[in-house]
């Protein structure tokens, strides 16, 4: 198996591939760096530290190797795609969990800014215990909310670590409606791409069918049993999966 480049969620961590990596061989390790406003990089407070460039430029420090498979959940899988298409002799394989190229159009996108930024603000103002609340409510994420409490307890553990004002800034600079949409440059992908969502995230299941349309070389893999962070809930099958 060649290097390994794992992007986590919004407001998840590189630890969340802990389990992914349990279930692999030991070499290559698996990289998975926090991205700015997460985990160790939450004190960042410079605009600049949260700009898709920096976001990019984090990815292209970890991957050391000629070529590599790059692999993103949710946020990460977003960055996964920019990096990947500003990078396509880098790429042995990309493998995207429960994402999406972006919104497809300037109204979708305004939309969406408005919400983040209510979102942000909620964050910044109430904290992180009634933000968590409200987004672990949202019924993609019921699956994991129904993990063991020695499995769920760590994923949540670390979520209450994060910083407010990190996820603040993280939302504001990286958010969906913020990052540009890709969906025009999927067309031009020429490397494998694996789609990967759970069987009860409907959402990106639907958005997964969508963008095997444009894609050249896609395969989509519907993991039963998972909703959204499948690769916190099936771990193992995830690991199948890059061992193909």
């Amino acid at each position: 198996m060649n290097q390994v480049i794992a992007l986590h969620g919004f407001t998840g961590q590189g630890a969340d591939f802990d389990p992914l990596r349990a279930c692999l061989p030991a070499s290559p390790p698996l990289i998975a760096p926090d991205l700015p406003g997460h985990g160790s990089k939450g004190p960042l407070r410079q605009l600049t530290d949260y700009s898709l460039a920096s976001h990019l430029r984090l990815i292209s420090e970890a991957a050391t190797a000629p070529q590599v498979t790059l692999l993103g959940y949710s946020m990460g899988g977003r960055l996964a795609l920019h990096w990947a298409i500003a990078h396509p002799e880098r790429i042995r394989r990309l493998i995207l969990v429960g994402a999406s190229p972006g919104l497809a159009t300037p109204e979708e996108r305004d939309e969406r800014r408005l919400g983040d930024a209510t979102l942000a603000e909620f964050i910044r103002t109430r904290g992180l215990e009634p933000f968590f609340k409200y987004w672990h409510n949202q019924t993609f994420f019921q699956p994991m909310m129904s993990l063991p409490p020695e499995r769920l307890g760590p994923i949540l553990t670390r979520r209450a670590q994060n910083d407010p004002e990190g996820l603040a800034l993280s939302l504001e600079n990286v958010g969906t409606g913020t990052l540009p949409s890709l969906w025009h440059r999927l067309k031009e992908i020429r490397f494998p791409v694996d789609l990967v969502t759970g069987e009860h995230d409907v959402k990106f299941t639907r958005i997964a069918h969508e963008m095997g349309a444009h894609l050249p070389k896609a395969r989509h893999s519907l993991i039963e049993g998972a909703g959204h962070p499948a690769h916190l809930e099936k771990p193992s099958d995830l690991a199948m999966l890059l061992s193909a």
